[in-house]
């Protein structure tokens, strides 16, 4: 099986955002109806109440949210795009969050469709969006919010496709940015790692273990600790980067049986990471790995349904993740995931589903008592519109 086919896994919403921009790669599931299942924490976990809160929406056929960063209560930015109704070209969709609602901050577009996929802020003046545009070979997009406007900063592009997916930042002169470019030829995909000095963008050479290695998250604790994650062929599964302030190399990750995605990954110290994604044969089922400052080691999460998918994860501590998602009800529909990490074990959170099918790619906790999760949900007649979450700690 062609990694194309092996990560898609289908036809929705997403996979359709990712073939129009020209590129193989993936992220989503099938999107059908919406049942509602239920479940709970253990009482000994202190579990988030999720909610949705309002979230506004371009005029357009679809509106999408695909990444968010807080950096408190009071203060998050949200990425995705929108398409203009009639079919027009995918524009870049920014929200922000200023403690009592979400707005809509006008953003700029390149050339043909622009996808924003990640953002980090270090302070509510300083946020780094990354992406792509373009309409048949992909270019690396990223721009720069200052507090008072998004502009484009350049960033290197060798010509070929590629595309940047996550990006992290320790300070306004210090970030990381992570995706792939196509190969020679447009055979193989290869990762590609850029770096923020304060000044400009530069690509960083970056290890490809397999024929096909993309990269999907990251996360940086200082300038000299950064680890990304992603995948690479059918059979060779997760794979894992780190970077010691001088060079990225390959850290051996475990793949449970089947083919492994990992989708993103949340540090809070060099010596504690854990990563998100999915795995398995058949049936998709959640992957958790944690790193200990030594190895990495899988960690039992739970699976409600099937095709169940984390995205992405953010850990306020090493005893506080929260990871989101989502999760087919057995052929039925697509509803949201999140799931919580306690210190000891991993459960699933109730998590609102606001009718249609709904996605969570996106999740930040500015403390472990509030977290924010974003995404998007069908609606009737075709489309989709933003979805964000809200999750705080209850007694």
């Amino acid at each position: 099986m062609g990694i194309l086919a092996w990560v898609t896994g289908g036809s929705d919403r997403r996979t359709r955002r990712f073939l129009l921009a020209g590129s193989r790669l993936p992220a989503g599931a099938v999107l059908a109806g919406l049942v509602l299942l239920g479940a709970s924490a253990p009482a000994s976990a202190r579990t988030l109440t999720w909610s949705v809160v309002p979230s506004p929406n371009r005029i357009g056929l679809l509106n999408f949210l695909d990444g968010v960063s807080c950096v408190s209560a009071a203060a998050c930015t949200a990425v995705g795009g929108y398409e203009p109704t009639g079919g027009g070209a995918t524009r870049t969709l920014v929200e922000s969050w200023n403690g009592t609602r979400w707005s809509v901050v006008p953003s700029p577009n390149q050339k043909g469709l622009n996808f924003l996929d990640g953002v980090s802020c270090v302070s509510a003046a300083g946020c780094t969006a990354v992406g792509y545009y373009n309409r048949r070979d992909p270019k690396t997009l990223v721009e720069s919010w200052n507090g008072t406007r998004w502009s484009v900063v350049p960033s290197p592009n060798s010509g070929t496709p590629q595309a940047l997916y996550g990006v992290s930042c320790v300070s306004a002169a210090a970030c990381t940015a992570v995706g792939y470019y196509t190969g020679t030829g447009g055979i193989t995909l290869n990762t590609l790692i850029e770096s923020w000095n304060g000044t400009g963008w530069s690509a960083v050479p970056s290890p490809n273990p397999s024929d096909d290695s993309v990269l999907k998250g990251v996360s940086c604790v200082s300038a000299t600790a950064c680890t990304a994650v992603g995948f690479g062929n059918p059979g060779t599964g997760t794979l894992v980067e780190s970077w010691n302030g001088t060079s990225w190399s390959v850290v051996p990750s475990p793949n449970p049986s089947g083919d492994n995605v990992l989708e993103g990954v949340s540090c809070v110290s060099a010596a504690a990471c854990t990563a998100v994604g999915y795995g398995g044969t058949g049936g998709r089922g959640t992957l958790v790995e944690s790193w200990n400052g030594t190895s990495w080691s899988v960690v039992p999460s739970p699976n409600p349904g099937t095709d169940n998918t984390l995205l992405s994860v953010s850990c306020a501590s090493a005893a506080a993740c929260t990871a989101a998602g989502y999760y087919d009800t057995n052929g039925t529909g697509i509803v949201t995931l999140i799931e919580s990490w306690n210190g000891t074990s991993w459960t699933r959170v109730p998590s609102p589903h606001p009718g249609g099918d709904s996605e969570l790619p996106g999740v930040s906790c500015a403390t472990a008592a509030v977290c924010t999760a974003v995404g998007d949900r069908s609606v009737s007649g075709g489309g989709g519109k933003t979805l964000i979450e809200s999750g705080t700690a209850s007694g």
